[in-house]
């Protein structure tokens, strides 16, 4: 079977792309992964859309976990909203982008400029081999394809998504990069070479690996 895994699943933004994009259709399992509680809880809400997607895919699940390289608990840093800029001028209301589980708590995002308003509260996380596994261990032909849009913590989720022995199953893998969250830290060139080194990897493994933005 197909399987179309996506990490920080927000609103369903990346799913809709995706959709028409991969073909995505009933010969496909969908799991998606949300960390923010305010987020996956309002998505609960939407029936009609839930329903839409169990009708549309063989099956479709939809967990409140962090991905991260082991299971557990973890701090995850909840943007409320944020400023515009740097001198908080307009305060922008329900703000989410960024929201992230690494341990430095950007307090901004050098891409835009935006300045976050945090709230850092408790979530659970699940260890990346442990869903590999849990699809593997059931469907040893399974052919999985990623979208990983986590915030930083893809430096250290996809090293260990590649030294697991699932990692033949996957077949391509999307990945929205956030070294920009370590810049101006002493870490910010450590982040680029690695994001480098991750992609080298999965190349050697004959992952296909594009960027999403």
């Amino acid at each position: 079977m197909k399987y179309f895994l996506d990490f920080g699943t927000h609103k369903f933004e990346g799913l809709e792309e995706f959709i028409p994009k991969l073909n995505l259709d009933k010969n496909v399992n969908v799991l998606c992964f949300e960390p923010n509680k305010e987020i996956y809880d309002a998505s609960r809400k939407n029936a009609e859309l839930l329903k839409n997607y169990e009708n549309q895919f063989n099956s479709f699940k939809h967990y409140n976990l962090a991905i991260m390289n082991y299971t557990g608990e973890i701090t995850f840093n909840n943007h409320k909203g944020a400023w515009n800029n740097a001198n908080k001028d307009k305060y922008i209301e329900g703000y989410t982008t960024g929201s992230n589980c690494i341990d430095i708590n950007p307090q901004m995002d050098y891409g835009n400029g935006v300045v976050f308003d945090i709230e850092s509260t408790k979530c659970n996380c699940v260890d990346i081999e442990e869903i590999l596994a849990s699809i593997i261990k059931n469907d040893t032909d399974a052919q999985i394809v990623i979208k990983c849009d986590i915030e930083g913590s893809e430096f250290v989720v996809l090293p260990k998504l590649i030294q697991t022995s699932y990692a033949k199953n996957v077949v391509l893998i999307f990945i929205e990069w956030h070294e920009r969250f370590w810049f101006n830290t002493p870490e910010y060139q450590g982040k680029v070479s690695e994001r480098r080194q991750i992609i080298n990897q999965l190349n050697s493994l004959g992952i296909r690996n594009y960027v999403h933005t």
